[in-house]
Formats: structure tokens, C-alpha cells, sequence
């Protein structure tokens, strides 16, 4: 199970590593660190973009996650820009697959689940410097492999700019697994934090 958690996220990691010349994926555009402090939970991510062709430019990222019942869970995901609409220039959509890696703090539940779902955000500036989102993943039992039947990751954040490349922001996430035989609350709580681009 770790060995494929491991090599999942490792393998979204080096995508940029890997692209040759000719390839439809080109440099990386640029680099976040994005991390956030809840009640019980620390969260970690690194973020980076790439113009992958006609699907235009993605966003990838791999973090982990760790709460005060010593769980670790980590993530890596790529959203994909759908687009802003000419009638509906401040709302943005982004969709794509997020795969999950658990590690709980009870014998034997290790979790490994591939979600999908998105973020919708609206920006208050056309600038997008403030910006409101709210995030949704779901992996069904079929998808969801170890002591759990599915995942449910959603959260809420409201986003400002502090300088050109440091953003803060405060939200809510209730994230949780059901395990087979009870649901374990990872993250149900406000958190506030910050993104930095370099």
C-alpha cells in the first residue's frame, strides 16, 4: 500500500522532470508553497503549473496533511482550468482526479483513494487578488482501496492578496473518511493560512 502511495505522488511530482522537448507539456509556469493551520490539523503543499497542450494550463499539486490523532494522509492532485465563460468573467472552474494516501493512527487502516472533483472560485477584482472558492472531492467505494468505502474532502476559503506573491487566507474543511466500520473526521474545523509563489 505505501509502496503505491509512494510511488503515485512521486510520479505527479516528476512530471515536469520527465517531459522532453517535443512533448505537449512544456516548463513549469511557477511555484507555490501553500500551507494552513486548523485546531487539530497542519497541512502542507506544493504547488506548480503546466500548459499541457489544448488542455491549457494545470495545476498540480502534493502535500500531506497530519492531525492531532498522529494521522498522516498524503495528496496529490491536477486541476484542470475549464475556463471563464465571456458572460461570466469573474467565476473560474478547475476539475480533475486527486489521489489520496492514509495512514491512520489504528493498527492495520491504511487508505489509499482516487477522487475526483473540483473548485469553483469567484473572483471580487478581475485582477482575481480576492478571491472566494469552494472545493469538492469525492472517491466512491469502487475507487477507494484499504478499510474505508469512500473519502469526502470539501472546503470553503476566502483569499486575498497581502504582496505580488504571498496570499493569505481563512476557510473552513470538513474532510473525513468512512471507514468499514465508523466515519473518522480528518479535518472539521476553520483554518487560515498562506500561499507564497516563487
Amino acid at each position: 500500500m505505501r509502496l503505491i502511495v509512494s510511488a503515485t505522488l512521486i510520479g505527479t511530482l516528476s512530471l515536469p522532470a520527465f517531459a522532453q522537448p517535443d512533448d505537449p507539456v512544456s516548463t513549469p509556469q511557477g511555484h507555490e508553497i501553500e500551507v494552513y493551520l486548523a485546531e487539530n490539523a497542519l497541512q502542507a503543499m506544493y504547488t506548480t503549473e503546466l500548459d499541457v497542450g489544448e488542455l491549457g494550463m494545470n495545476e498540480i499539486r502534493a502535500g500531506f496533511l497530519f492531525s492531532e490523532a498522529r494521522d498522516f494522509i498524503l495528496a496529490g492532485d491536477m486541476l484542470v482550468d475549464v475556463g471563464q465563460r465571456p458572460e461570466r468573467p469573474r467565476w473560474m472552474l478547475d476539475v480533475g482526479p486527486r489521489v489520496y494516501g492514509a495512514l491512520l493512527n489504528v493498527e492495520n487502516q491504511d487508505i489509499f483513494a482516487i477522487a475526483v472533483g473540483g473548485r469553483l472560485s469567484y473572483l471580487f477584482r478581475q485582477n482575481g487578488a480576492t478571491t472566494m472558492s469552494v472545493s469538492a472531492f469525492y472517491a466512491p467505494d469502487i475507487i477507494t482501496f484499504g478499510n474505508a468505502d469512500n473519502v469526502v474532502d470539501v472546503s470553503v476559503r476566502f483569499e486575498t492578496q497581502l504582496t505580488p506573491a504571498t496570499r493569505i487566507f481563512l476557510g473552513y474543511r470538513s474532510f473525513e473518511f468512512d471507514l468499514l466500520d465508523a466515519k473518522r473526521k480528518i479535518d472539521d474545523d476553520i483554518h487560515i493560512g498562506f500561499r507564497r509563489r516563487f
